[in-house]
């Protein structure tokens, strides 16, 4: 299919970013051929040829529209998805308790399928053509993962998907536990610790599929964090990077807890989980670190040197009382930085609009010096750094020629940007999502006029209803089931905060430490 996508303003990075020029796109299947002057050659013939009903031709009048990179989110969980406005007030510690019970045992399909295309269609709705997905696989089969992957292709968009995997006990890393834990509490916030052995052999007998699985599927390795995991599992995980060029995702120096962990647990590693990961082959120019919240100077700089990234989810860093990442300090050292949504019960959305301008207002506000952070930046995290960080560098994130033809279409006429100032101001301070009206992957219309193309959406929710009769009703007894164990986490949340660590990444008084 040949397409030409007229008269738009195209956001090049590189060009005038405040008001793009005019220009047409033209596609060739899958990839972008060419973004020129409008009525090029090229796109005068494709013009022609639709109007002539020649089916493998078609226009797609952009008057009036901004034609931007598809956004990619570099963090997300889909398995929280129907948890959506459930949790607020809580640490992280106690979230993590309700957000997914491994007790719970397998889901529906249906079930499945459903929070998997809520989750995608929403992305879609705001702009982003990829989503990084972590996946915990409860329980850890075939038939999850294929559900998974399908409806995912059901939507169409790109998705990069890694399975999360952990093998350590949650009392065995949880710092400043109260004593005296009964038996029954400590199981509960124990959950199922995994086997390193049997994770590392499920994942490459699922990279050994992946040509059987759907297209728009690229896959990444996860560890769910190296405070989670034994060296056997995190080291296996390594190899299996390094064999298939695989990007490596993981949570690290997300909490004050795991900060805590790091100091005494990884003594003989300098109390760091950087300076460990590189010990044992896991950090590279592969490996992005999600969040980093506590990441020291020094080990920013080592992150730096090796090529490594962070994913910064700032939305998901402040409701979960985890304090504000060290934007600039990552900035200044040149570390690439990707932006995340995370879990849709951490952050309520799946809107890089919002983590857009999250970014970038809270980099101004932790360095009063000028010329430090500027909307571009925050745009270059959701599209090339992010493409980045997933390891799909050079195929999303970009509109040039030879790229994927992944992009969304914006509406001008939107009270956003009336007056007509700056794109990329605009975009970031004042876009919610609501002016997008296309969105585009592999060169597929997935989303028109604001509405899905392949999942009708009046119908889905009618699904969506029925199933949470039964959510509503596991997430009740979830509830009452998890009470006992809260007390024991928020008092070590509170030891957590008293503790004296060294670094401080509140606005607010109640931790006295200071860089």
């Amino acid at each position: 299919m040949k397409t030409v996508i007229r008269g738009g303003r195209v956001y090049d990075r590189a060009g005038d970013i405040h008001r793009p020029p005019l220009r047409d796109v033209i596609l060739v299947d899958d990839r972008i051929l060419s973004v020129g002057e409008p009525g090029e050659q090229a796109a005068t013939d494709i013009a022609r040829a639709a109007s002539n009903g020649q089916p493998d031709a078609r226009v797609i009048d952009a008057t009036g529209k901004l034609v931007i990179p598809g956004l990619v989110n570099a963090h997300y969980h889909s398995y929280d998805v129907l948890s959506k406005g459930r949790f607020e007030d809580m640490p992280f510690d106690v979230w993590m308790l309700h957000s997914q019970p491994a007790y719970w045992g397998k889901r529906s399909k249906a079930e499945l399928r459903a929070r998997t295309l809520l989750g995608a269609l929403e992305a879609l709705r705001h702009g982003i053509t990829t989503i990084q997905d972590m996946n915990s696989l409860v329980p850890q089969d075939e038939e999850t993962l294929d559900t998974i992957l399908s409806a995912y292709a059901e939507v169409g968009i790109r998705v990069v998907f890694s399975i999360a995997v952990r093998d350590l006990a949650a009392l065995d890393i949880e710092p400043f536990l109260p004593a005296g834990i009964p038996p029954d509490v400590a199981a509960l916030i124990n959950g199922k610790p995994g086997d390193a052995k049997a994770d590392i052999a499920f994942i490459r007998a699922q990279l050994a599929r992946r040509n059987l699985l759907p297209r728009r599927l690229h896959w990444a390795i996860g560890p769910s964090g190296p405070q989670r995991c034994s060296t056997e599992l995190l080291e296996g995980l390594a190899a299996i990077s390094a064999e298939f060029d695989l990007p490596v995702l993981t949570h690290t120096y997300e909490t004050r807890a795991q900060l805590a962990k790091a100091r005494t647990a990884y003594d003989k590693f300098g109390g760091s989980y950087v300076r460990y990961m590189r010990e044992i082959g896991l950090l590279t120019h592969r490996t992005t670190l999600a969040h980093g919240v506590y990441l020291s100077r020094p080990e920013i700089d080592e992150l730096a040197r090796v090529g490594a990234g962070v994913v910064h989810n700032p939305l998901a860093n402040l409701k979960l009382k985890n304090g504000t990442a060290p934007l600039i300090d990552f900035k200044r050292a040149g570390v690439n930085l990707a932006l995340g949504c995370d879990n849709c019960s951490c952050s309520d959305c799946q809107n890089l609009f919002q983590a857009m301008k999250m970014y970038a207002l809270l980099a101004q506000g932790m360095d009063g010096e000028p010329a430090n952070v500027f909307a571009c930046d925050a745009i270059d995290a959701a599209t090339i750094g992010s493409a980045r960080a997933v390891g799909l560098s050079g195929q999303v994130g970009e509109l040039k020629a030879g790229m994927k033809a992944d992009l969304a279409l914006i509406d001008l006429s939107d009270y956003a940007y009336q007056p007509f100032n700056s794109v990329a101001r605009q975009m970031v301070y004042g876009e919610t999502g609501r002016g997008v009206d296309t969105v585009m992957v592999d060169g597929e219309v997935v989303l028109s006029g604001g509405k899905p193309v392949n999942v009708n959406w009046h119908s889905f929710r009618g699904e969506l209803a029925e199933i949470m009769t039964k959510a509503d009703a596991d997430y009740a007894a979830l509830a009452k089931r998890n009470a006992p164990a809260v007390p024991y986490l928020l008092e070590a949340a509170r030891n957590v905060n008293r503790a004296p660590l060294g670094l401080n990444r509140y606005a607010g008084g109640g931790v006295k430490d200071r860089d």
